[in-house]
């Protein structure tokens, strides 16, 4: 007769025999992750991509520390180093950097112009315009971004030639994310 090892009643012995004596460590370490990641989960929303961003770089992030802290397999300095690079990106990211430094070669004034109905108008006046400099320190993305057909219109009127190169070097900054996450992902293990 073939004794059956699947039975309730030998997966309770295994689990006494091996694991019940780690429980209390578990059931510790359960409570310090619910508290280190209480805030993180508190405002995390299903609307956005932004929330899955934040929940991905605060595991990286802690990830970092922890290889940084225990050092325990050769060439932990490389991995924690694109760790590094990751939370970075994905800062740049949820903060549109891209954008906003293009912005930077811009500035505009907003004023609101009444109409003849009563209603308001928004105007913007260009006090500076340096989106030539721009599109010059970025040729590779201005090459990119003429090839792509979804910025015809964007060269057709000069002056938004230097939002499409930001558009690019934002998608650039994306792919590069998740092609690190892809390459070594697997090799963050402690």
């Amino acid at each position: 007769m073939e004794k059956e090892y699947n039975q309730w009643y030998w997966k309770l012995y295994r689990w006494f025999r091996w694991d019940a004596k780690h429980f209390h460590r578990d059931v510790a370490q359960g409570f310090r992750n619910l508290w280190k990641w209480l805030p993180i989960i508190w405002k995390d929303r299903d609307w956005d991509n932004h929330y899955i961003f934040e929940v991905l770089k605060f595991k990286i992030k802690n990830t970092a520390k922890s290889t940084e802290k225990k050092q325990r397999f050769v060439g932990w300095e490389k991995e924690v180093k694109y760790m590094r690079i990751c939370e970075t990106l994905i800062d740049r990211i949820q903060n549109e950097y891209y954008q906003m430094e293009y912005q930077d070669y811009r500035d505009l004034e907003m004023n609101t112009v009444p109409t003849e109905d009563g209603l308001y108008k928004v105007v913007f006046d260009v006090k500076r315009d340096d989106t030539e400099q721009f599109v010059k320190k970025y040729t590779h993305a201005l090459r990119k971004a003429k090839k792509d057909p979804r910025f015809k219109n964007y060269f057709e009127n000069k002056k938004h030639s230097g939002l499409a190169v930001s558009i690019v070097r934002h998608e650039k900054a994306r792919k590069l994310l998740f092609k690190i996450l892809e390459q070594r992902i697997e090799r963050w293990w402690d």
